[in-house]
C-alpha cells in the first residue's frame, strides 16, 4: 500500500466522515442486536407456551380419564340397583338394599324418586319426607323421557345439606317404557375439587370440568367455581365444534390471558380444560429475560468483532442451559432410582433375614419370622403400587381408623429402617380420637419420616413419635421428632418440594417429604415443621377428628377356603415359575391343572379339551394377550369361568373394561383361592337368575279382568 493511500485513510479516519460512519455502524449494530434480542425472547416465549400447552394436554386427558372412570363407577352402582328393583318393594326393603351397597364416600346420598317426582327412600333414612323434586332438571329429563340411560346434572346446591353436588340419575322402566322410579346418586363436588387441588396448579392456571351444555361442573381460579354458564360465549361454541385442541385466549370469565388445552369425552357430553396463566409463564420467563437484555446492552458498546463474540456466548449459554436441564433430569432419575433401590434393599433384608432365621429357629419363634417376612412383602407390594400410581395421583382409599394401632403395627418394623444407635420412643395417648386416613399411605409416610430422621442423626439419637388430641381445633396431632442436626430456614422452606434433597446422588429421591405433604393435605389435614440447626427436627401431622364409627380390621383365617373337588383348570402365564406356583396351589385344593405358556398354546389346548376355569396372565409376549384370549375362550365356551392375573396392564390403565374376575400380582395362594370362589359364586348366582327368569316366562297368564 502506497504512502498516498495511507494518507487518505488517515484523513478519513480523522475526519467527520469517519465519525459519521462509526456512529452509523454503531446504530446499525444496536438495531441488529435489538432485533436479535427481540427475536430470541419471542422464540423463547413461544417455546414456553408450547411446553405449557403440551403439559395442559397431558393433564386434561388425565382429568377426563378420571371423570370417565368415576362416571362408569357411579353408573355401575345405579345399574346394579336397578336390576333388582321392583315397584312392589316397600320403602323398608329398598332402604335395606341401599344400605347394603358399598358406596364411595363421595356419593353423599343415593335416593329413589317416584314417577310423580317425590322422594321415596334414600340410603340415609328409610322414611324421608316426600319432598317434591319434580322441578329439578335431572328429574324432569326422565319424567319427560328425554334421556335414555345415564344423565349427569349441572351442579345442584342441596336444600338441606348446603353442599354442591352433581346428580347421576338413571330411570327404571318396564318393557313397555313405563316409568317406575328414578335413581339419583348425589356426588359431592368436593371430591373433584380435592383431586384438582392435588395437581398443584393453583396460582399457576385454571382447571375446569364443563358439560357440552355450557354449564361448568367444577372450575378453579374463579370466585364462583360451580354452575357457571358458558353456552352464550362464541368461543365456547367453537370449542364444542372442535372437541379437542389448544387455545390462547383472554378468559371471558375473569379476563385473564391463558394458554391451555381442552379434551372432549367420546362417551359423555363433557370436556376438561386445563390452562396456565400467561402471567405465570411471563414470571418463568423473567429470569431468562434479564441476562439476555444485559448481554445485548453490553454487546452494543462494541463493534462487529465484539458482536460476533457475544453471539457465540449466547449460543454457548443456550447449549449449556439445555445440557443443564438434561443433567437435572438425569440427576432426578438417579435420585429416584437410588431411593427405590434403598427401600427395596431394606425390605429384601427383612425377608432374607427372616427366612434365614426361620431355618434355624425354634418352633415357638417361627411364627414371628414368618410374620416379619410377610409384612415386608406387603410393604414391597404397597411400594410397587405407589410407583405405578405416582404419575397418576392415585385417589386415596381412606377409612376410619385408630392411629395408635397403626403405629404399634409398624413400630416393630421401624428398627429395620433405622440403625442400632437410634432409639425409638412411643408416647401415645390411650384416648386418641379416630381419624379417616389411607392406612397404606400412612405407613409409607411414617417410614419416609423415620428414614429422614435416621439420616439426620449420623451419630445416633432418639426418634420420638407422639400422638395426642387437640380439643381446641378438633384435630389429632402426630409428631415425629428427632435429635439430629436440624435444618436451616432456607432448606426448611423447600423440603416439601418434589425432587428436592440435600443427600448425595443415589441416596435419596427427594420424594419422601413430598409424599407426606400430599398425603396429609389429601386427607384434609395440615403440617407444621419445627426445626433449627443443631437442635433437631419435629414434624407434626394434624388430621381432623372423625365422628364416624371406627373400622375394626378383621383377622384373616389361617386355613385356606375350600374349592369343589375335581375342577379342571388351565393356567396360562409366560413365566413358568408363576404358572407352576399357581398350579401347585390349585392342585393342593383338589383341582386338575394343565399349564400353558402363551395365549396361542392355550387356545390350542382349549380346542382339544374342555375346562371349568381359565386362569391367565394379561401381559404376555406374542400377538394375543390375556384379554383377547379370555374373549375368544368365552365366545367358544360361554360357561367357562375366566380369571385374569396382572401386575400392570396398559390396556386396563387406558380404561378398558373386562368382565372377568381380576387377580392382582403379587398374590398369595389364599388370594387365588378367594378369586376362584368369587368367580364360582358369581356363576352360580347368574344361573339361578336365569332359572328364575325361565320359570317366570313359563307361568300361565292370570285373568285379564
Amino acid at each position: 500500500m502506497g504512502r498516498f493511500e495511507l494518507r487518505n485513510i488517515a484523513e478519513i479516519l480523522s475526519g467527520k466522515r469517519a465519525l459519521l460512519w462509526i456512529i452509523f455502524a454503531w446504530a446499525i449494530l444496536c438495531i441488529g442486536l435489538g432485533l436479535v434480542g427481540f427475536g430470541t425472547l419471542r422464540q423463547t416465549k413461544h417455546q414456553m407456551a408450547d411446553e405449557a400447552a403440551a403439559n395442559a394436554e397431558r393433564v386434561s386427558r388425565l382429568l377426563l380419564a378420571n371423570f370417565e372412570r368415576t362416571s362408569d363407577s357411579v353408573d355401575g352402582f345405579l345399574k346394579n340397583f336397578a336390576t333388582g328393583f321392583t315397584p312392589q318393594a316397600t320403602p323398608g326393603e329398598l332402604f335395606e338394599r341401599l344400605r347394603s351397597l358399598n358406596l364411595p364416600s363421595a356419593i353423599v346420598q343415593l335416593a329413589v324418586v317416584g314417577p310423580d317426582g317425590r322422594a321415596l327412600v334414600s340410603n340415609l333414612t328409610p322414611e324421608p319426607e316426600r319432598v317434591d323434586v319434580s322441578d329439578r332438571m335431572h328429574i324432569r329429563v326422565h319424567r319427560e323421557n328425554r334421556v335414555d340411560g345415564l344423565y349427569i346434572s349441572p351442579p345442584v346446591l342441596g336444600r338441606i345439606s348446603n353442599l354442591w353436588t352433581i346428580q347421576f340419575t338413571r330411570a327404571v322402566r318396564d318393557d313397555q317404557g313405563n316409568l317406575h322410579a328414578i335413581l339419583v346418586a348425589s356426588y359431592d363436588l368436593r371430591d373433584f375439587t380435592s383431586f384438582y387441588g392435588g395437581l398443584n396448579i393453583s396460582g399457576q392456571g385454571m382447571v375446569a370440568l364443563v358439560g357440552l351444555d355450557g354449564i361448568v361442573r367444577v372450575r378453579s381460579a374463579a370466585e364462583a367455581s360451580y354452575a357457571q354458564d358458558l353456552s352464550a360465549l362464541p368461543r365456547f361454541q367453537k370449542i364444542v365444534e372442535e372437541r379437542n385442541g389448544r387455545f390462547d385466549d383472554l378468559s371471558a370469565i375473569d379476563n385473564v390471558a391463558r394458554v391451555g388445552y381442552f379434551t372432549t369425552s367420546e362417551r359423555y357430553p363433557f370436556l376438561t380444560m386445563v390452562a396456565f396463566d400467561q402471567a405465570y409463564l411471563d414470571r418463568r420467563l423473567a429470569p431468562v429475560r434479564l441476562p439476555i437484555i444485559a448481554s445485548l446492552f453490553g454487546l452494543a458498546l462494541v463493534l462487529t468483532l465484539a458482536m460476533i463474540g457475544a453471539v457465540w456466548v449466547v449460543r454457548r449459554e443456550v447449549a449449556a442451559t439445555a445440557r443443564l436441564h438434561h443433567t437435572q433430569r438425569l440427576e432426578a432419575l438417579g435420585r429416584l432410582t437410588g431411593g427405590i433401590a434403598h427401600d427395596f434393599n431394606n425390605l429384601l433384608t427383612i425377608i432374607m433375614g427372616s427366612l434365614d432365621m426361620l431355618r434355624r429357629a425354634r418352633e415357638e419363634r417361627r411364627a414371628r419370622y414368618i410374620d416379619n417376612a410377610v409384612f415386608a412383602v406387603d410393604r414391597a407390594k404397597a411400594l410397587t403400587h405407589q410407583l405405578l400410581a405416582f404419575s397418576r395421583r392415585q385417589t386415596l382409599s381412606p377409612a376410619v381408623t385408630d392411629l395408635n394401632r397403626l403405629l404399634v403395627e409398624i413400630g416393630g418394623m421401624l428398627p429395620h429402617s433405622l440403625r442400632d444407635d437410634i432409639t425409638v420412643e412411643l408416647d401415645l395417648d390411650p384416648q386418641l380420637w379416630p381419624v379417616k386416613v389411607d392406612a397404606d399411605q400412612f405407613h409409607v409416610a411414617l417410614i419416609n419420616l423415620a428414614v429422614n430422621a435416621r439420616d439426620a442423626m449420623p451419630n445416633g439419637g432418639v426418634l420420638r413419635i407422639q400422638s395426642q388430641n387437640l380439643p381446641d381445633t378438633e384435630e389429632v396431632c402426630l409428631t415425629v421428632s428427632d435429635t439430629g442436626t436440624g435444618m436451616s430456614q432456607d432448606i426448611a422452606a423447600r423440603v416439601f418440594e418434589p425432587f428436592f434433597t440435600t443427600k448425595e446422588m443415589g441416596k435419596g429421591t427427594g420424594l419422601g417429604l413430598a409424599q407426606v405433604y400430599g398425603f396429609v393435605h389429601q386427607s384434609g389435614g395440615r403440617l407444621k415443621l419445627d426445626t433449627a440447626l443443631g437442635r433437631g427436627t419435629g414434624l407434626s401431622l394434624h388430621f381432623p377428628r372423625s365422628r364416624e364409627p371406627l373400622v375394626t380390621p378383621v383377622a384373616e383365617s389361617e386355613e385356606l377356603p375350600s374349592l369343589p373337588a375335581g375342577l379342571n383348570v388351565l393356567v396360562v402365564d409366560d413365566n413358568p415359575d408363576i404358572s407352576a406356583l399357581a398350579a401347585n396351589a390349585l392342585e393342593e385344593q383338589g383341582c386338575i391343572v394343565k399349564q400353558a405358556h402363551s395365549a396361542t398354546e392355550a387356545m390350542s389346548i382349549l380346542r382339544r379339551a374342555s375346562f371349568d376355569i381359565l386362569l391367565s396372565d394379561i401381559v404376555m409376549p406374542g400377538e394375543m394377550d390375556g384379554i383377547s384370549l379370555a374373549r375368544l375362550a368365552k365366545a367358544a365356551s360361554p360357561d367357562l369361568i375366566v380369571i385374569l392375573m396382572t401386575g400392570y396392564s396398559e390396556r386396563l390403565e387406558g380404561g378398558e373394561v373386562v368382565e372377568s374376575e381380576l387377580l392382582l400380582k403379587p398374590f398369595a395362594p389364599r388370594d387365588l383361592t378367594a378369586a376362584l370362589q368369587r368367580a364360582l359364586e358369581a356363576l352360580a348366582s347368574e344361573r339361578k337368575a336365569e332359572a328364575r327368569a325361565g320359570q317366570k316366562q313359563r307361568e300361565p297368564l292370570g285373568p285379564i279382568f
